[in-house]
């Protein structure tokens, strides 16, 4: 018998890491696990190609876990497979399978779906098949074959601790650099109507802390990049969450840790512990409207929030908000004061999703109650409910990908909420003018906007140099401009240098450079004020605020060292020196005008810093 596990990711990054198939494996007994193979694959792949990659494994049986973002092409694959090898053994889990199971089974391919958590009762029917027994019992399984009048009870592990870790039994590589899914609890506490987290079990049970540990020293050992923890709410209850932070920053505090959690638990010492750890935090608000989120089980105090929030960017922490449109009770008027609010708190990131009305969900079973009209099929977005029109999801859809264009990808963090107080517009205000300039102004259609993946960065800068630089013109305020289009360049700059590489110098060979050019990785940039202006530029700024600044034009250089953002202004004969290494030159060319020791000197200094680097 040759086992398969094939694992469809969203695409290619750190996080395509198939966390479900190596648990599965790892809770086989030995002999099976050396018959068994995992295998990655990914959407961008054709059909015909994806099956030889699978059918190369000569399988016996193929298990595939199922989510809502890969199942119409599991499904599709599955088929093809079916077709051209029948006599396969083919079986799904995950949510997806595990909400909408009987629906699975009646579309074909599968011989069966596992409802609820997949470990032991995957390595059951394994069992069964080789002894050839029936599969009748094996827990939370659903047999194509089988007559079961209902659903099979969704298999749970109360005993997480007799679960074998897939990174201490090396199911999963680990390689210098690599990212991560740390399983470090599951389940949730919280119910959300429109969320799938706590169905099939009760409560929040973590895995032994013991375990935890071993697996940070591994991680810390084998130098892992990043770190998903993979915990609804980590911090909840509170304690629990301190304990496992005190626990990262005792056996790993060099990794980066992305983390959800719930601002209602974020007290003084949780967010002290966060301070000191390399990490971003992911919050779900999903609307500023609390009449909202009361019929969906969800609790908003809208102040008590801003107020920890504000208390994390104080202390540095980076954190990321989450925001849905297309809630019941909610219309697009409202979806806007949410962005309102969340863009006035300054998050690092402000994710936005349109409503998906998942099987399995309280949503799902209430929708006719809510008047809600969904897709049938993945990713079953929303198309219309009782307060929110089909023409005002396409509004909010619009406004969603503008601020994900100028906000997210335009690393705007820095200078949004200044140059919205300039203006003296809301966000949602600005950022809907940004839209409508794109689509009057610009030649942009709504498909083109929608198509968020497709704008780099780069190109969104310039674009908010014109808007920003129009919009003070209409407003009268056209001697604002160039304050403004430094203010966006200085922050920009700052948020693209925090994620570039460092800046390093290459080993000499005395003798055998004849030219030198600027390090790419070094930016020098023209600016019309000085860069202490630019930095002290609070929220509250106004525009009579930004006319008192004198202009006092200069270069300034960014770069990374170490991990640390570099940002200085340079005197004038350092920058013209340079200015010039961008073609590269030769050390007679760069000391033209300059001195003999004072060229040497910054020469020297620009080679011994990696700032510039030999032609090769």
């Amino acid at each position: 018998m040759h086992i398969l596990i094939a694992t469809m990711h969203v695409r290619p990054s750190a996080q395509a890491v198939p966390l479900a198939a190596g648990c599965i494996k790892a809770c086989l007994p030995a002999g099976l696990q050396q018959q068994t193979d995992l295998i990655d694959l990914f959407p961008e792949v054709n059909i015909e190609q994806l099956c030889r990659q699978i059918l190369s494994f000569n399988p016996t049986i193929i298990a595939f876990p199922l989510y809502a973002w890969n199942r119409v092409q599991v499904l599709s694959i599955v088929h093809r497979l079916r077709s051209d090898c029948p006599e396969l053994t083919v079986v799904a889990g995950g949510p997806e399978a595990s909400a909408d199971s009987q629906r699975l089974i009646v579309e074909g391919g599968f011989d069966g779906i596992f409802c609820g958590e997949g470990e032991v009762a995957f390595a059951d029917l394994i069992s069964r098949l080789i002894e050839k027994r029936s599969t009748v019992g094996v827990q939370g399984y659903l047999s194509a074959g089988g007559k079961e009048e209902k659903l099979p009870t969704a298999a749970v592990c109360r005993d997480l601790a007799s679960l074998p870790s897939p990174w201490l039994t090396e199911q999963l590589p680990l390689q210098k650099d690599c990212g991560v899914l740390w399983e470090v609890a599951r389940g949730c506490q919280f119910n959300c109507a429109f969320c799938y987290d706590a169905k099939g079990h009760q409560g929040v049970r973590p895995f032994p802390v013991e375990r935890l540990r071993q697996e940070l020293k591994l991680f810390a050992k084998q130098q892992v990049g990043q770190v998903w923890v993979l915990d609804s709410t980590f911090n909840s209850p509170p304690q629990r969450g301190k304990q496992l932070l005190q626990m990262l920053l005792e056996l790993a505090p060099q990794i980066h840790y992305h983390i959800e959690a719930k601002a209602d638990f974020l007290d003084d010492e949780t967010i002290d512990l966060l301070a000191q750890l390399s990490c971003s935090v992911q919050i779900g608000l999903q609307s500023a409207t609390a009449e909202v989120l009361l019929p969906l089980h969800r609790k908003l105090q809208a102040q008590q929030m801003r107020q920890q929030l504000q208390q994390m960017s104080r202390a540095g922490i980076t954190f990321g908000l989450d925001l849905i449109y297309g809630l019941p009770g909610d219309n697009h008027a409202g979806f806007c004061r949410s962005i309102d609010y969340a863009l006035q708190l300054q998050p690092n990131q402000v994710d936005i999703f349109p409503l998906a009305v998942l099987p399995g969900t309280e949503l799902y079973v209430r929708q006719q109650q809510f008047g809600i009209v969904g897709d049938t099929q993945p990713p079953y977005l929303l198309q219309k409910n009782l307060t929110y029109s089909e023409e005002e999801l396409q509004q909010s859809a619009l406004l969603a990908a503008a601020t994900d264009i100028f906000y997210n990808r335009g690393r705007a963090v820095g200078f949004f909420i200044p140059l919205c107080n300039i203006l003296k517009l809301v966000p949602s205000v600005f950022l809907q003018n940004f839209c409508d300039w794109l689509l009057q102004q610009e030649g942009q259609d709504a498909e083109s906007i929608l198509a968020v993946e497709n704008w780099r960065p780069h190109e969104i800068l310039l674009l908010q140099q014109q808007f920003v630089a129009q919009q003070l013109q209409n407003q009268k305020l056209a001697k604002l401009v160039a304050f403004a289009t430094d203010l966006i360049n200085f922050h920009f700059l700052c948020a693209s240098t925090l994620l570039a590489d460092d800046c390093l110098p290459v080993q000499r060979q005395e003798g055998k450079e004849k030219r030198w050019e600027l390090n790419p990785r070094v930016v020098i940039q023209s600016f019309s004020y000085l860069l202490e202006d630019l930095a002290a530029v609070a929220n509250n700024v106004t525009a009579k605020d930004c006319r008192q600044l004198n202009q006092v034009p200069g270069q300034v250089i960014f770069l990374r060292q170490q991990g640390e953002v570099i940002v200085e202004e340079l005197d004038d004969d350092f920058a013209a020196l340079l200015l010039q290494a961008r073609e590269g030159k030769t050390r007679q060319q760069l000391s033209k005008g300059l001195s003999p020791q004072l060229a040497a000197e910054l020469l020297d200094f620009a080679i011994g810093q990696g700032l510039l680097l030999p032609v090769t």
